[in-house]
């Protein structure tokens, strides 16, 4: 029995190895050719990493930038020894999720999620941009050691199971350095903040948002801030009151992620505490800004409720107006095109597939068959 168990040890060990040697040699390939090293982390049956696969990666523009500036390595996170090491020593809470490292491991960049070539393009070169700055998020261990995390948060990474209010709340109040490497990961995971988290992201954002990411440390960011305005707001606030409650929030964010804050913050007040869709819309046009799939999934959620129609209809189509350009993943222009082709709005349907067209065409994209439907709805 004692030989069989150290037998299985080595076995164990072995195959740690062996995983560990795949990433090690994708980052000693990536410093002697001076690239970084982009890992597709996905699993068997994810749609969105498949069409990653067939869609995305064969691309022209994106295999061209891929092999110039990155070593690419493919890792199942739920099949391959190397997937448990990357749950624990990254967050992943998203599939797929790309990360790029530099030649030492460090995390240089990251994001989740179906990218189109446009999308990937633009993660690639902004990652590129970092890495030639030397720039890293320093909150995540460049090496992997299971003594760097606590128990709870390696359960969790591994399982999905673990983490609750209770061990989070010791855990932060034994935390003496919040801005150490690996401090925050229990939070970023399970997407979860208490009081003393909230304060100490709030107050410092840029710092943690270096450290970890603005893209994963945002889910605790909105917990943050949605709890300050439950606390603050009620169904019965006027826009004044909410307008003072955003304007003491404003200054810890940089505009750019402060527009983003801003929708989240708009459609709890506007869309769930007030009931107000109308309210929402001409807040967000006077803030626009798109973020993820949230006007997709508004627009989805107006057709279900029949209120794509009047001035509802309009205050969409303007917002979509506001948010929307060349530079913006190509689903949701085809999805204001169709909903201004839905409406009615000719001119804003041919405004949008022509934005389409020229994102098709600049990322070297399929654009035959809407160049023909632009062509259909200009007879």
């Amino acid at each position: 029995m004692k030989r069989l168990t150290i037998i299985l040890i080595a076995l164990i060990t072995s195959l740690s190895s062996f995983a560990q040697s795949e990433l090690d040699q994708a980052l000693n390939k990536a410093k002697k050719e001076n690239k970084l090293v982009f890992i597709d982390t996905y699993f068997t049956g994810c749609i969105p990493c498949e069409q990653m696969d067939k869609d995305v990666f064969p691309n022209t523009a994106v295999s061209k930038e891929m092999t110039k500036n990155f070593v690419m390595l493919k890792v199942n996170v739920f099949t391959e020894k190397l997937g448990d090491t990357i749950k624990a020593q990254h967050i992943l809470n998203g599939f797929p999720t790309f990360l790029v490292l530099n030649s030492k491991g460090n995390l240089v960049a990251s994001v989740s999620g179906f990218k189109d070539p446009g999308d990937l393009i633009t993660f690639l070169h902004d990652a590129k941009s970092k890495g030639d700055k030397g720039l890293i998020h320093a909150g995540y261990s460049a090496t992997y050691n299971e003594k760097n995390y606590p128990g709870f948060y390696l359960e969790f990474a591994k399982t999905r199971k673990g983490i609750n209010a209770t061990n989070l709340k010791e855990y932060s109040d034994a935390l003496k350095d919040f801005k150490a490497t690996n401090s925050l990961l229990p939070f970023l995971i399970s997407r979860s903040t208490n009081e003393k988290v909230s304060e100490e992201i709030l107050n410092d954002y840029s710092t943690y948002s270096s450290l970890y990411g603005e893209e994963v440390l945002q889910p605790v960011v909105d917990k943050a801030l949605l709890s300050k305005l439950q606390a603050n707001l009620n169904s019965s606030s006027s826009d004044n009151d909410f307008e003072t409650f955003l304007s003491g929030y404003k200054v810890k964010f940089p505009a750019d992620r402060w527009k983003i804050n801003l929708q989240t913050l708009g459609s709890k007040f506007y869309l769930e505490m007030k009931k107000d869709t109308a309210a929402y819309l001409e807040f967000a046009i006077k803030n626009p800004v798109l973020y993820q799939y949230h006007f997709t999934a508004l627009a989805n959620n107006m057709a279900a409720k029949k209120q794509l129609n009047g001035t509802m209809g309009k205050l969409l189509l303007q917002w979509a107006d506001a948010i929307i350009n060349e530079n913006s993943n190509m689903e949701i222009i085809k999805n204001a095109a169709s909903l201004n082709k839905q409406l009615g709005n000719n001119s804003g349907y041919k405004k949008m597939m022509q934005l389409a067209i020229n994102r098709a065409k600049k990322y070297e994209m399929p654009y035959q068959e809407m160049e023909a439907g632009l062509n259909a709805a200009s007879r």
